[in-house]
């Protein structure tokens, strides 16, 4: 009877065995051909054995945790090269190793960090010292002070080149913390181990080991800005400063899942500029908007337009000049890479972003910002910065899921890899071409009228034909309007062989339900007049009832991080459901058509 008890739990451990790696072979193949929400589901499943390969050979946890963030960084550059996705491990295997072995080759375990018990006792060759390396200056910095601690230095040009590094050293510290400095100035000049500068400050060594990792990384960082002439002038100082913004309070009932233009509610808002956010959802068209990946139920589509010119059309409409810092970073995988593949490749220095918003700020503005910290089940989203301190290094920003919002560090803010703000400048001379800033009522209401009958123009274009912003990376492609409920109920019913991705499905529901929602709102404000009004009215019906079905869809499939496959017949009852939104949608589109018929003979 115990050899049957062992026999089953083999086999049930063989076939888990067997799942988890056709399920990593399938996240290969999908990442192979460009899926980066695959990749991070890859990553996370295998981080932990990577690591593992990385400390077997370095013999150090620290060092591992480097080793496994540089091979992620060139595996997510070339997974397109990986030929066979059943072989992803042992490719992975071989990344580790080459970085593994190439940082051995570079300084042993520890690299340029090692603790001062790591040091043996070789012969320090003063000459090959790498001015521009950070870390070959830390290095014979280390080994000339212990050197010289122990009373064998009698070399007049040995001190002579301690000292010179000591004043290359010292020029930079200005861009740690307090603590920071003090941590690092402990372990490299001083000479003290980590346990001994963790018991001065109650910490734990892993926790010093991190400080003296974070200060090596902003002292590489304020190379390249002296590089570039942007350190201040030797005994020049910069002005500590802080200021936070009181942002006005953003009522639930006034919130849309489109974060985007939540946030420009939020930020007009604080600048004195109430506006309804079903308008701002129906002039800006997210109201009517609807794009699917052609490859699964992933929510990437929801991103998918030219950022730049939607922020600043959209805030000209409204009345108001604009200004823009965009980039992408070229060391680090970028999410959302067909959004932002145009941007420019920029260096991940506090120096190109922090001005911009210390400006605003300055001025009384929030800053527009797309978070990649963003609270989970989120993965992005945008949110607003309204506040910095000098002093400690941070910025206080909104989160989608935290009411009292949050901090990063300045550090975090120039890492993040997808660089864009936006913030205010001033009004316009009019609201729009050829409209005085002070109407009356009669021009407000021609205003208003024209304002929407272009809004529902690009509905009728969105819904009927295929949206023009297409990506140049050749993996992505989405499809667009009432197209798209096609394209989404082809991936419910994809089966077994292909299902839909739950979680992106949990996103696109929630964000498109809520959106439809808006539509019928914005529609029943349009100043249409007799049978235009009545039929845009009518659609406004139609939105509402696709807006049900959808929310019934939301409702079934929650948006959050779960682990739940769907059932043949679950999905056939959220393509049913999908199939009656789209015939309401597109009963409404028709009604809207009809609706700018009489407009135009009006006209």
């Amino acid at each position: 009877m115990e050899i049957y008890q062992l026999d089953g739990a083999a086999i049930q451990s063989s076939q888990q065995e067997a799942a988890e790696e056709q399920r990593s072979r399938e996240l290969a193949e999908r990442a192979r051909q460009g899926d980066t929400e695959a990749f991070g589901e890859l990553i996370e499943q295998h981080r932990h054995r990577a690591k593992g390969w990385a400390e077997r050979i370095t013999g150090d946890p620290h060092m591992a945790d480097d080793i496994v963030q540089d091979a992620l960084i060139r595996a997510f550059l070339h997974i397109g090269t990986l030929q066979d996705s059943s072989r992803f491990l042992s490719w992975l295997h071989r990344i580790v190793r080459n970085q593994a072995y190439m940082r051995m080759r570079r300084g042993g375990p520890y690299k340029h960090e090692k603790p001062l018990a790591a040091f043996r006792p070789i012969e320090a060759d003063s000459s090959h010292i790498e001015w521009s390396d950070l870390d070959s200056i830390l290095y014979h910095l280390t080994r000339s002070a212990a050197k010289a601690a122990s009373g064998n230095e009698n070399d007049p040009a040995e001190h002579l080149m301690r000292k010179e590094m000591y004043e290359t050293i010292h020029a930079l510290l200005h861009c740690l913390t307090k603590k920071e400095r003090s941590i690092f100035e402990a372990y490299f000049f001083r000479q003290l181990t980590p346990d001994e500068i963790a018991s001065m400050y109650q910490m734990t060594t892993g926790s010093i080991y991190t400080y003296i990792h974070r200060s090596r990384q902003k002292l590489r960082n304020e190379q390249v800005r002296a590089s570039l002439g942007l350190v201040p002038e030797k005994g020049g100082s910069a002005v500590i400063k802080r200021k936070q913004l009181n942002l006005p309070d953003w009522p639930p009932h006034a919130s849309t899942s489109i974060t985007l233009i939540d946030r420009i509610g939020h930020m007009l808002t604080a600048l004195g500029d109430r506006r309804d956010t079903a308008e701002l959802m129906g002039i800006s068209g997210f109201a009517f908007r609807m794009q699917i990946s052609d490859r699964t139920t992933f929510a990437d589509g929801i991103y998918m337009f030219d950022w730049r010119q939607t922020v600043q059309q959209l805030l000209k409409q409204l009345g108001y000049e604009s200004t823009l810092l965009c980039g992408q970073l070229s060391n680090k995988p970028v999410p959302l890479l067909g959004a932002v593949e145009r941007f420019p490749v920029v260096l991940p220095i506090e120096e190109a972003v922090i001005p911009f918003i210390r400006k605003y700020i300055d001025l009384g503005k929030p800053v527009l910002y797309f978070d990649t910290t963003v609270s989970r089940p989120y993965v992005h989203e945008w949110s607003l910065i309204y506040g910095y301190d000098d002093d400690q290094q941070t910025v206080q920003l909104t989160d989608i899921l935290k009411p009292g919002g949050k901090t990063l560090s300045y550090e975090d803010i120039a890492n993040n890899p997808v660089r864009f703000l936006a913030a205010v400048d001033g009004k316009h001379e009019s609201i729009s071409p050829n409209v005085p800033r002070q109407l009356d009522s009669v021009s407000m209401r021609t205003h208003r009228s024209r304002e929407a009958e272009q809004a529902i123009r690009f509905a009728i274009t969105y819904a009927k034909n295929r949206w023009g912003y297409c990506p140049m990376t050749t993996y992505l492609s989405y499809t667009t309007g009432l197209a798209a409920y096609e394209r989404w109920i082809e991936h419910v019913l994809g089966g077994p062989d292909k299902p839909p991705n739950r979680y992106g499905l949990g996103q696109l529901a929630a964000v498109y339900a809520d959106a439809r929602v808006y539509a019928a709102q914005y529609l029943r404000t349009v100043p249409f007049e007799g049978e235009a009004m009545r039929l845009t009215l009518l659609a406004s019906e139609a939105y509402e009832q696709a807006a049900e079905a959808l929310k019934k869809l939301s409702a079934a499939v929650p948006f959050v991080r779960i682990a739940e496959i769907l059932s043949t017949e679950q999905c056939k009852a959220y393509a049913a459901l999908l199939e009656q939104a789209r015939t309401f949608e597109a009963a409404a589109i028709e009604y809207l058509e009809k609706a700018i018929q009489y407009v135009e003979e009006g006209q």
